[in-house]
């Protein structure tokens, strides 16, 4: 899900750049690449993709070196004429759902940006966007962001830091410990999961790369010092090693069993890149999976107990079994 949200944050504001980018070459207004790229945040490469992105999607644009500037090569084209087809306009209101969840800065944003494609298109796209929007014909099933205005301050101060690439320190009140510490970070980037916000960047405390729940900064400062995100650092790849989110200790490979009733259900998805499974013939399947930090993978057990059993490692099976019997405990459940 990590994945998918970063995917879709990306994608937003490539879209966002590429409608934009069509809108001053529209007015008329001089651009080039480092203007652009300084108008966006963005460096001047991103700026040359996106001029042939744009190109390969059927806008014909040049630069002209005598004024310095992109222009359309057909000097009468206007984006009147431009129109969405059925599916992009449904990945518009898509998008807007999932940023309804995510919290009202990308809410705000995907009105914008819905306004905009009725201002900026064409009276087909308008008509189909009024069509599409008057019957809701997706739900988009991920955790809401309740309550962004408790972490909105947060949030636009990690947003700054990532834009000016300026380290910032925090006091943080870890939820493990319920203890707070002072610590300075370079943010590395935004993360949505589980409906909350999280920042991963270096901690100079730890000094290794780390994830902070933006609810849990109480205070925060910028340090004025500049810092870069290393080249090799993807988040892609950093959270292929987890299950999910939370990553400690060395890789650990974890194996179960389901049962046959609860096989099919395993079996209908991708849940890991190393994950492999083994069907016998009862109809029961061994589920193989190496993952850094075993935490969140015992939560995912527990929806399937009890129709999953843990075959190793050994030290998990005896945590799992601990766990069991202090809930057993709870629900005083007697032997009969």
């Amino acid at each position: 899900m990590i994945q998918k949200s970063k995917r879709f944050s990306d994608r937003k504001r490539k879209l966002h750049r590429l409608l934009s980018i069509l809108r001053i070459l529209d007015s008329r207004e001089k651009c080039n690449s480092d203007s652009l790229a300084e108008k966006f945040n963005t460096s001047p490469r991103n700026i040359f993709r996106d001029i042939n992105d744009l190109n390969e999607s059927g806008f014909s644009i040049t630069f002209d070196k005598r004024i310095n500037s992109y222009i359309f090569t057909d000097s009468d084209f206007t984006l009147r004429d431009l129109d969405l087809n059925n599916d992009e306009l449904t990945a518009l209101l898509i998008g807007k759902q999932i940023a309804h969840r995510m919290g009202k800065p990308f809410e705000k944003a995907y009105q914008s940006l819905l306004k905009k494609a009725h201002k900026d298109t064409g009276i087909k796209t308008g008509e189909g966007l009024k069509k599409i929007e008057d019957k809701q014909q997706f739900f988009i099933d991920i955790d809401s962001m309740e309550g962004f205005d408790g972490i909105e301050k947060q949030y636009n101060a990690i947003t700054e830091s990532l834009n000016k690439k300026e380290e910032i320190g925090i006091v943080y009140d870890a939820m493990h410990s319920q203890k707070k510490s002072r610590r300075i970070i370079a943010p590395y980037g935004l993360i949505f999961e589980y409906g909350l916000w999280y920042v991963i960047g270096y901690c100079h405390l730890r000094k290794e790369v780390r994830i902070f729940a933006l609810d849990r900064i109480k205070e925060f400062r910028m340090t004025g010092k500049q810092y870069s995100i290393p080249d090799d650092f993807n988040m892609d790849d950093y959270f292929k090693t987890g299950w999910h989110m939370i990553q400690y200790g060395k890789p650990v490979e974890v194996v179960l069993k389901f049962t046959k009733h609860y096989a099919r259900w395993i079996k209908r998805k991708k849940w890991h890149p190393t994950q492999t499974i083994e069907e016998h013939k009862d109809g029961s399947i061994t589920f193989t999976v190496t993952v850094q930090g075993s935490m969140e993978l015992k939560w995912w057990i527990y929806h399937w107990i009890p129709h999953v059993e843990i075959l190793s490692p050994p030290e998990l099976r005896k945590e799992v079994i601990g766990e069991m019997r202090e809930m057993i405990k709870k629900y005083k459940v007697s032997d009969s």
